[in-house]
């Protein structure tokens, strides 16, 4: 049996949790959860224990231990999920028990599915990708890594969404467009043509407003 490291006690974090909870309830798949963060001063949370990454390194056996990246900034995420390679973790992959998964979709490790998503056919989702509940990804879509998809947004089919990309909370992108890489969309705004690279785009339909020089998408 496994035991299962959440990164991050923010409310993606407890978001994850919860979702974790939810899967034991059904399979039971983790003996032990526990949050990983490198900024919380108490050691108990949610009445999980809580240590930091050092502290973790110090553990010399860590072939039981899977984590998942539960913060919110798709850079973060990259930097995260590539130090926890390289130090070699494994990755779990949790996808909400009410979520049906055609056998002819592709999900890469590290990624979240939360409640009442529908992923349709054909899809690919990379690796470390967040999907928020209700969300909505079309048939032959791709989500590359380390991207996030918010609550309520809907992907139609045959789109391209690149790598460290945000779209925001009840979102619509048009079928077979291509968002670049590095971008973020606004809440509710309505996509109905490409997107290009590093780019914060807004509106209905949305534009490209300015660049995402700093690849923060929480100020």
């Amino acid at each position: 049996m496994m035991i299962l490291g959440i990164y991050g006690t923010g409310g993606l974090g407890r978001e994850v949790l919860e979702l974790a909870k939810q899967i034991n309830n059904v399979q039971h798949r983790w003996n032990q959860i526990f949050f990983i963060d490198d900024f919380r001063d108490e050691k108990n949370f949610q009445n999980c224990q809580v240590t930091s990454f050092q502290e973790l390194k110090q553990i010399n056996n860590h072939d039981d231990i899977e984590i998942i990246v539960a913060v919110g900034e798709p850079k973060n995420r990259k930097m995260l999920a590539e130090t926890l390679q390289t130090e070699g973790y494994k990755f779990a992959t949790l996808i909400h028990p009410n979520v049906h998964i055609p056998a002819s979709t592709e999900i890469g490790g590290g990624t979240v599915i939360c409640a009442q998503a529908i992923i349709s056919c054909d899809v690919v989702i990379g690796k470390n990708v967040y999907i928020q509940p209700n969300a909505l990804v079309g048939h032959n879509t791709v989500i590359a890594d380390n991207t996030i998809i918010s609550g309520l947004v809907h992907v139609a089919g045959s789109c391209h969404i690149g790598h460290e990309s945000y779209i925001g909370m009840n979102a619509c992108v048009k079928e077979g467009l291509k968002i670049g890489n590095e971008v973020i969309i606004g809440i509710a705004s309505v996509v109905v043509r490409e997107i290009p690279d590093t780019v914060i785009a807004l509106g209905n339909p949305a534009r490209p407003m300015k660049t995402n020089e700093d690849k923060k998408v929480f100020k």
